[in-house]
């Protein structure tokens, strides 16, 4: 067993992480009792969740959109790179590291499909996800494969790779 499938293991079993349907292991560890609303809407909803997240090796986490805005946290491990694809058609990859060419910090906007993996498929990368409003999975979508790919044609290659279904 490497250092880091151990380090990975020591954080999967010290957060009680679980897997994650989009791949790789998460732990809700708040939700706010604060309620709010979106604009135009008149469900109260939470105003915001967060959760630690792992990916380990080449796992990683399917494409999939939210209703919410979703900040990730870099905390330790590997890189990630996040691969962000918004309702305008645009493709963008952000880093999540403590790297030069990397951010503590990514910011998705709701609505935009994104997944994540770790680029060198070692070790891992331990993560903490904010959503506000808060996160529900009746808001959370999985990427179909072949929609995606019909919606973005130009990055049929990385929608193949990281697609579960």
């Amino acid at each position: 067993m490497s250092m880091n499938s151990t380090q990975a293991d020591y954080w999967i079993n010290h957060l009680r992480l679980k897997p994650h349907p989009e791949g790789g292991y998460y732990n809700e560890v708040f939700r706010s009792e604060q309620q709010v609303t979106r604009k135009g809407e008149s469900q109260l909803k939470n105003s915001c969740t967060s959760i630690h997240y792992l990916l380990q090796n080449a796992d990683f986490s399917s494409f999939h959109k939210l209703q919410s805005d979703e900040i990730w946290y870099f905390h330790v491990g590997s890189p990630l790179h996040i691969h962000i694809l918004r309702p305008d058609g645009q493709y963008e990859r952000k880093e999540l590291s403590i790297n030069e060419t990397g951010s503590l910090s990514v910011i998705i906007e709701a609505g935009a499909w994104f997944a994540a993996e770790i680029p060198t498929r070692r070790g891992f990368s331990l993560s903490s996800c904010v959503v506000a409003p808060g996160f529900e999975f009746s808001e959370f979508e999985l990427g179909e494969k072949d929609k995606l790919i019909d919606r973005y044609p130009a990055h049929t290659e990385i929608i193949d790779r990281l697609c579960l279904k």
